[in-house]
């Protein structure tokens, strides 16, 4: 008798033990997710084109809140004597085709009313081509570029064609309610050669004013070539990024120009210059995101430019 009622009574501390532990899992609280778990788009998506037809001058054109860089390109002066003579158009031709196009980068930051509170939000991005039509800088494709009065012929078509299918790259790894990165290629002077390597533009809106502050960095080639990944640069706004282009007399194929003939070799204009946190500098690489390393990222840059703030 008396070793049946020791069995009863370690069957109710066993059955105490087990309603315990289940009255635990059900009372513990399911964790909630961050409120910005679902914000971020990390699916790669590209760019919006800027509609043709837009005149961009020196700050937002219509239908835009920001003019991030409209670049006017140029061949060094000092460097115009390298550009090899294109048969049938020659050098000079070559460079004032080389100042012919314009690219422009827009922004687009909205205002929301979220109850009793305003907010501003990224929309979206832009990126168009365009050339200077009776004085004013338009933005054209070569299937619009006639009826919005530029004179064509097919040197200005295989220009603006070219110009498009390189800026077609570009990719918007991350897109957040208030943070997106930009990542673009761009014909750098790598070393002593000329490579496509990818510029990453983030842009952080602040979501209490709607102002946009726009970080560059440089991720490199495809191997990493020509990577930089110990500093940013804040890019000045509206800015007007007169860029000097040099040629390189190797990459003109049997005179003909290829993709690489031109270059850049130096940053658009920038305010200043701020150097990455070690811990930063994995994730400012990445080209593959998930909402965690987004968000850590934005946080980071966020930060790292209140530090640089006078």
């Amino acid at each position: 008798m008396r070793s049946r009622k020791v069995f009863l009574a370690l069957v109710a501390v066993v059955l105490a033990v087990l309603l315990a532990g289940g009255m635990a899992v059900l009372l513990r609280p399911t964790p909630v997710p961050p409120a910005w778990a679902n914000e971020y788009d990390v699916s790669a998506i590209a760019p919006e084109t800027i509609a043709p037809g837009t005149f961009v001058d020196r700050s937002a054109p219509t239908g835009w809140s920001h003019l991030v860089i409209k670049s006017l390109p140029r061949v060094r002066p000092s460097e115009e004597a390298h550009v090899p003579s294109v048969p049938i158009i020659g050098r000079d031709l070559t460079i004032r085709m080389v100042a012919w196009m314009f690219t422009a980068f827009t922004a687009d930051v909205v205002r929301e009313q979220q109850g009793d509170r305003t907010r501003y939000r990224l929309r979206a991005i832009g990126l168009g081509l365009g050339t200077n039509v009776n004085g004013r800088d338009v933005v054209i494709t070569t299937e619009t570029a006639r009826q919005h009065g530029a004179e064509m012929n097919f040197i200005k078509d295989e220009v603006l064609t070219t110009g498009y299918r390189i800026q077609k790259q570009a990719l918007i790894p991350v897109h957040g309610p208030s943070c997106a990165l930009l990542d673009t290629p761009v014909i750098s002077r790598c070393g002593t050669k000329h490579r496509t390597i990818r510029y990453r533009y983030a842009l952080l809106v602040d979501t209490k004013t709607g102002a946009l502050d726009v970080l560059l960095w440089l991720l490199g080639g495809e191997g990493g070539e020509c990577a930089d990944l110990t500093r940013a640069v804040r890019i000045e706004p509206n800015c007007i990024d007169e860029v000097e282009m040099v040629p390189d007399p190797a990459e003109f194929n049997g005179g003909r120009p290829s993709d690489l003939s031109f270059a850049v070799d130096k940053l658009p204009a920038y305010r200043v210059e701020m150097p990455f946190p070690p811990e930063l500098r994995e994730l400012a690489g990445k080209t593959k995101f998930t909402p965690n390393e987004a968000h850590a990222l934005e946080d980071g840059l966020r930060k790292m430019t209140a530090q640089s703030r006078p």
